[in-house]
C-alpha cells in the first residue's frame, strides 16, 4: 500500500527542475522564520549558493517532492545523495570537517541528506507527508545497509526523528545556518530498521526498489572508478 495524501501526490524532481526546488525552498524558509528584511540581494545570494550545491550533486542523488494537484506547485522536498567519498559536502564547509573524520571504518556507503522542507501551508496530514518524505530519502540507505547518513540539521528535525525512533550522533557544536540552529549529524543505516520496518506497509511502493537499483549501479561505477584510480 502506498499512502497518498489528498489534493496532493509524490513525484521525482528533474534536473531542470532545480531553480524551481530552490526557489520554493527559500521562500518556505523565510515564510517559516518570518524573515521581514530578507532582501532581493539575501535571495539571490541564497539561491546562486544552493543551486551550485544541488547541480554538482544532482546526479548522484534522488530528489522526492510533493506537488499540488491543483497547480502542480512543490510543497514539500527532501534529497538523498549518494555520496562519492571525495567531492565536498555541505557540512563539511560548514562545520570545518575533514573527510577522513567521516570515512568510519566498516562502513561501505556514505550518503548525504538534505532539502528537506515540508510547506507551512499544509495543514492536515502534516505527519504522514513527513514519514512519507523520510521513508522515500531512507529506504535505499537502508536496504544498501553498511550505511553512514551524513546531514547538517536543524534541531528541531534532530528531535523529531528521535520521535520517529531515528537515533542520530552529533559530530560537533552546532551553528545558526539558514536562520536555524543547526546540528552536524550522521545516522548509521541499521538506526533505521524500527522506522523502516514500522512504515513500510503504508509508505512502500515500486519505486523504492527502482531506487535502490539506481544506487546499486551507482555503488558499481564507483567502486570501478577507483580501481581504475589505483592502476
Amino acid at each position: 500500500m502506498n499512502w497518498t495524501p489528498e489534493n496532493y501526490y509524490f513525484t521525482k524532481l528533474n534536473s531542470d527542475e532545480l531553480p524551481e526546488l530552490i526557489h520554493f525552498y527559500l521562500v518556505t524558509t523565510q515564510e517559516h522564520y518570518k524573515l521581514d528584511e530578507y532582501s532581493e540581494q539575501d535571495y539571490q545570494m541564497d539561491y546562486e549558493s544552493l543551486i551550485g550545491e544541488d547541480r554538482v550533486f544532482f546526479d548522484q542523488s534522488i530528489y522526492y517532492v510533493l506537488r499540488s494537484r491543483k497547480d502542480n506547485g512543490i510543497h514539500a522536498s527532501i534529497r538523498i545523495t549518494y555520496w562519492d567519498k571525495e567531492t565536498c559536502l555541505p557540512i563539511q564547509k560548514l562545520f570545518d570537517i575533514k573527510t577522513e573524520d567521516l570515512l568510519i571504518s566498516g562502513i561501505d556507503n556514505f550518503w548525504h541528506i538534505g532539502r528537506f522542507v515540508i510547506s507551512g501551508k499544509i495543514i492536515g496530514n502534516r505527519i504522514n507527508i513527513l514519514k512519507k518524505m523520510l521513508f522515500d530519502a531512507f529506504y535505499g540507505p537502508y536496504s544498501l545497509g553498511s550505511g553512514l547518513i551524513i546531514a547538517e540539521c536543524d534541531r528541531k528535525v534532530v528531535n523529531t526523528l528521535r520521535k520517529l525512533e531515528i537515533e542520530s550522533y552529533q559530530l560537533g557544536d552546532p551553528i545558526i545556518y539558514f536562520y536555524s540552529e543547526t546540528l552536524p549529524i550522521y545516522i548509521r543505516s541499521q538506526w533505521l530498521e524500527a522506522f523502516i520496518q514500522k512504515n513500510t506497509l503504508s509508505q512502500f511502493s515500486n519505486g523504492n526498489d527502482i531506487d535502490i537499483r539506481k544506487f546499486m549501479a551507482m555503488s558499481k561505477d564507483m567502486l570501478l572508478d577507483s580501481k581504475n584510480s589505483l592502476l
